[in-house]
């Protein structure tokens, strides 16, 4: 892999991180636009995302995330208030940046067009925020003299508004040091831009950046000589400091000299107060720029002096941090593909053993036993990720539900520490966006008729994760209007199914089936016909199962069951004929010893009497088109499928025991029957069944 993949590769993974950021805390600026902390977080990632997008050459990206960091920037000096209509331009700029990083996935060029509409209400909208600060009297035009009086004033380094005189004569005051950098590139350097992007986002790690000169946009364009000032805030020393800029590469010189806001303030008022003009500004700066960095240069610290030294009294010094690194996922793959080998080999070690009554090499056999257990959980655990990864996107859309439902409601969010496989993770954000905007759409009432039942104005939904054994389960509740049999009962018939005998519980599970739906018109968010089938096969695909509890008038909760991971499972082994297969463990409720005088013959198909009723019965040899074994005594492994109980039939039980998934030929997957294979103790090879896929055949065909 060429440097330019590695650096794109990079940027596609921090940008996505903090876009998703970005998303969640503007939601919470919303709900707390006093939180400056809150403000702070958001205009350092929009800083941030900006220099990455300038160091990699994306100008459109660039333009627009600058644009809406002034907008940030006006809500850090209270120009403008945080609404809801602000909130929303920012949430439809974060959305427009993840096209264009698509649009950037797929290798396409971007466009100026791609953004001219919202530049054009970020302009408005900062252009009143120039207005409010300048006068409400101002013209048009002397809002734009203002604009370039304000551009050429940031550009003279000594010019600190008020504000930021207080910020730093308050952290002064609490122990922070405040310091004027002066740093020279190499003037060979071939990436002057993204060198000063480095070094100011390291600088950032252990303190705060208030100016820059040249401004940050010019730094990251590469649109300076080869000096550049930083006004710094920050905990450390002047020589961490010095050691901090020095790790970076290609730096030839650095200075670092305290900063007294009050001296430099008394300069600049005196400037101002004389009268000062945009060509004096230039002038000043100017004089400043060629004067002063020469002197300053001149007490820089140099590779090998004082720098060396100060790298030193770092080096004693102990810093603990988060300790985290980015593993491609097809190397952690193949880690787990080794791992799942060691698995196998140890169960034909321990079959062997077994047979072969070796007892002098049972000792050796159980460590190895214990250190590839230990390993495989390892693998497992690195594999691991909370599914705060997906719940984290679905405030955001809830919110943007509310205001296009004209309904109040809020999502409450539990337990997403919870962590499950990434495989599983990735694949779980369809189904759980599906349930959510169906409890948004047909669950949640409109305000005023919440108030009338005597509910609060405002709908709740709970999306909650826990883990339970060796699966998680996540529940959607809704406090809405939950599934009324009769409306459901009316709509399946008109759809010719047949609702005669079935209970209010087995009415509601109709939802499930393929193209049923209950809305009366198709909008947006629902109404189409499909969705739950949608949802019930993904959960099922990923070994899943899903429930369904609701009550009217009180709510609905969908309850889903996913295992741990898909990988290694421990799973029933049974014999079918003379074949053995492997059924997982975790959709088995119990298994009963049958005989064949237990089993009732109706019309249709073979039934078994399981918890007072009647459940069908699979006949796998059959199923598989296997020789019959004749036995009066068989095993009915009893199943939970969709809240249903179907009893599937073998000849023997061999045990418990845990097994890698290994994949099969698409011919045999075609089939429909077989979730994978896994390779036994003495060598063999036996199929994994897919035991939903064999229930939901069965359903058909009754």
């Amino acid at each position: 892999m060429d440097d330019n993949s590695v650096y794109r590769t990079l940027f596609f993974e921090e940008t996505d991180d903090h876009l998703q950021q970005l998303n969640e805390h503007v939601l919470q600026l919303e709900s707390h636009p006093e939180d400056s902390e809150l403000l702070d977080d958001i205009f350092r990632s929009a800083h941030t995302l900006k220099g990455m997008a300038a160091t990699m050459g994306y100008d459109v990206m660039t333009k627009l995330t600058h644009k809406m960091e002034n907008i940030f920037d006006l809500f850090k000096k209270k120009t403008i208030p945080v609404t809801s209509d602000h909130i929303s331009l920012v949430f439809r700029c974060l959305d427009r940046l993840s096209l264009l990083v698509e649009n950037l996935r797929e290798e396409q060029e971007l466009q100026e067009n791609q953004i001219t509409d919202l530049l054009a209400e970020l302009d408005q909208v900062e252009n009143v925020g120039v207005k409010q600060e300048v006068g409400l009297t101002l013209t048009e035009e002397q809002v734009v003299a203002q604009e370039e009086v304000t551009n050429e004033l940031q550009h003279y380094f000594l010019n600190l508004e008020s504000a930021d005189q207080l910020v730093v004569n308050k952290a002064q005051a609490e122990g922070y040091n405040s310091f004027i950098i002066g740093i020279r590139i190499d003037s060979e350097s071939m990436l002057k831009g993204p060198r000063a992007f480095l070094v100011m986002e390291k600088l950032e790690r252990e303190g705060d950046i208030l100016h820059t000169e040249p401004p940050t946009d010019e730094l990251e364009e590469g649109n300076f000589q080869s000096d550049f000032y930083v006004l710094y805030l920050t905990k450390e020393t002047k020589e961490q400091t010095i050691a901090n800029i020095l790790s970076n590469s290609e730096i030839d010189e650095v200075f670092v000299e305290s900063f007294d806001a009050q001296e430099h303030m008394k300069d600049v008022t005196d400037i101002a107060s004389s009268g000062i003009t945009l060509n004096t500004v230039s002038e000043v700066q100017s004089s400043a720029t060629t004067n002063s960095a020469p002197t300053a240069m001149t007490q820089s610290v140099q590779s090998g002096g004082v720098a060396t030294k100060a790298v030193e009294s770092v080096a004693t010094h102990t810093v603990t941090h988060n300790q985290s690194i980015r593993v491609d996922l097809n190397r952690l793959d193949l880690f787990l593909n080794l791992v799942s080998e060691l698995v196998v080999y140890r169960n034909q070690l321990e079959d062997a053993s077994n047979r072969s009554k070796l007892n002098e090499i049972k000792d050796s056999l159980e460590q190895v036993s214990r250190l590839t257990s230990e390993l495989q959980d390892l693998v497992l655990k690195i594999r691991m990720q909370q599914v705060s990864v997906v719940f984290s996107r679905f405030p955001r859309m809830v919110r943007d539900l509310a205001n296009e439902l004209n309904k109040e409601m809020e999502l409450v969010i539990l337990g997403e520490e919870t962590e499950l496989d990434k495989t599983v993770v990735s694949e779980l954000s369809e189904p759980l966006v599906h349930l959510l905007r169906n409890s948004a759409d047909h669950g949640i009432e409109l305000p005023d008729i919440r108030e009338k039942m005597g509910k609060s104005r405002k709908g709740t939904i709970t999306l909650a994760a826990a883990q339970e054994g060796n699966r998680v389960v996540i529940t959607i509740t809704d406090d809405g209007k939950g599934l009324d049999p009769v409306i459901i009962k009316e709509s399946a018939e008109s759809k010719g199914i047949d609702t005669s005998n079935l209970s209010d519980e087995k009415i509601q599970q109709l939802i499930f089936h393929p193209g049923f739906s209950t809305a009366k018109e198709v909008t947006n968010i629902s109404g189409r016909g499909v969705g739950m089938d949608v949802v019930q096969s993904k959960i099922n695909q990923l070994g899943g199962t899903i429930e369904l509890r609701s009550e009217v008038n009180k709510g609905t909760t969908f309850l889903i069951k996913l295992p741990l991971t898909l990988s290694i499972i421990q799973a029933l082994m049974v014999r079918i004929s003379s074949e053995i297969f492997a059924i997982p463990l975790d959709i088995v409720e119990r298994v009963v010893m049958v005989y064949e005088s237990d089993i009732i013959k109706t019309a249709n198909q073979e039934v078994y009497e399981f918890q007072d009723e009647l459940i069908p019965i699979i006949r796998t040899d059959e199923l598989l088109q296997l020789e019959p074994y004749e036995e009066q005594k068989k095993f009915a492994i009893i199943v939970n499928i969709d809240q249903k109980y179907y009893g599937i039939l073998s000849d023997e039980l061999i045990g418990q025991q845990e097994i890698v998934i290994k994949k099969i030929d698409s011919v045999l997957q075609q089939i429909n029957k077989y979730q994978g294979a896994t390779i036994l103790g003495n060598g063999s090879i036996a199929l994994i069944l897919d035991i939903n896929a064999i229930c939901h055949e069965k359903r058909e065909q009754l």
